[in-house]
């Protein structure tokens, strides 16, 4: 999925209102482009989050699995390099988390609120687990 920031989310927004001329770029940065009330953006990006979720939860074990086999690596190192990783994605879930209800404000009283801010939710989730894949798992 492309990145849908504020001009992006603001487009498909106003693509519903047939007010945006580039209602086809909308429609090819967003899977959730046939959705045409609000309620029907949130529950369809609720869906594609879900299965981002799921994704990355999978690689994410995947790639746990490839530090615990790295045997290059003593076994100390190995533990120390597990145990960054698992800070890192702790952290990078607080980022998540707080980068993404800071994306609600930018939307304050409107009804596309929750929908931004799922959209944050289910950028930073396909961009992690594409950055996981590249950096443990595509090589």
């Amino acid at each position: 999925m492309m990145r849908l920031g504020i001009t992006g989310m603001a487009c498909v927004t106003l693509a519903w209102l047939g007010l945006c001329a580039t209602a086809a770029l909308a429609a090819e940065a967003d899977p959730c482009a046939d959705a045409v009330t609000t309620l029907a953006m949130r529950e369809c990006l609720g869906k594609a989050y879900k299965t981002a979720d799921a994704d990355l939860n999978a690689v994410w074990k995947q790639v746990m699995a490839s530090v615990g086999t790295a045997d290059y690596l003593p076994a100390k190192e190995r533990k120390a390099w597990n145990d960054e990783l698992l800070e890192s994605q702790r952290a990078w879930i607080k980022f998540k988390e707080h980068d993404c209800e800071a994306v609600g404000y930018e939307w304050w009283g409107g009804s596309g609120a929750s929908g931004a801010i799922m959209s944050c939710l289910l950028e930073h989730t396909e961009a992690r687990t594409k950055d996981l894949r590249a950096r443990y798992l595509d090589r």
